[in-house]
């Protein structure tokens, strides 16, 4: 299964002790490692990032989604952050299908407070078994998104939207046309009426 990875620790050491355990796993053939970052929240608040890894060209989905949740996590200098290095790039295909939710990310921000570090993957796993026992061993708090089911949520809400704005669309043209008729009736009835009335004395 294609997902994102989202492991915190205490500091930046322990992060990258796991994106080398991450590796060494890929390497092994264990799981498909795609892209690894570090990010260090100061004690300002401010996200740093680290490129520690990149298994596949700019422009995947393995990038994409990490430069989404930065962003998502930044706001706008997150997410500029992430274009810098090179992290939000691509078609918009490959955006779209690796879009990362907000929902998943305050709960990525929840737990990346001053101090503490992330390590976040995109990766292939069969289980969740190994990459655990690894990480928890490192004292990592351990979040994951399956990909596929955020690209469907996330078609499935842009459809959602869709429709309710062609029913708007639908409902205000509807509005139009009916005030369209009234302005013709106000100025048609009276002239029928005067006709009408002519017809019935004649």
């Amino acid at each position: 299964m294609e997902r994102m990875l989202v492991a915190i620790f205490h500091d930046k050491a322990a992060a990258h002790k796991a994106s080398e355990a991450l590796q060494n796993m890929s390497d092994e053939g264990a799981i498909a490692v795609h892209s690894i970052r570090l990010l260090t929240c100061d004690v300002g608040g401010a996200i740093t990032v680290d490129r520690t890894y990149d298994a596949l060209p700019e422009g995947t989905m393995g990038a994409t989604a990490v430069g989404t949740l930065l962003g998502l996590l930044g706001g706008p200098v997150g997410l500029a952050i992430g274009a810098a290095s090179g992290m939000i790039v691509g078609a918009t295909a490959d955006y779209a299908k690796s879009r990362v939710t907000e929902d998943f990310a305050q709960h990525v921000a929840d737990e990346l407070t001053p101090g503490r570090s992330a390590m976040v993957a995109e990766l292939y796993e069969e289980s969740t078994d190994a990459v655990d026992a690894q990480l928890h061993g490192l004292g990592a708090t351990i979040f994951r998104r399956d990909l596929s089911d955020v690209a469907d949520t996330e078609y499935e809400h842009e459809i959602s939207t869709i429709k309710s704005d062609l029913a708007d669309v639908k409902a205000e043209m509807s509005a139009k046309r009916a005030n369209r008729r009234a302005r013709l009736h106000a100025k048609t009835d009276p002239v029928i009426k005067k006709l009408d009335d002519k017809l019935t004395r004649d």
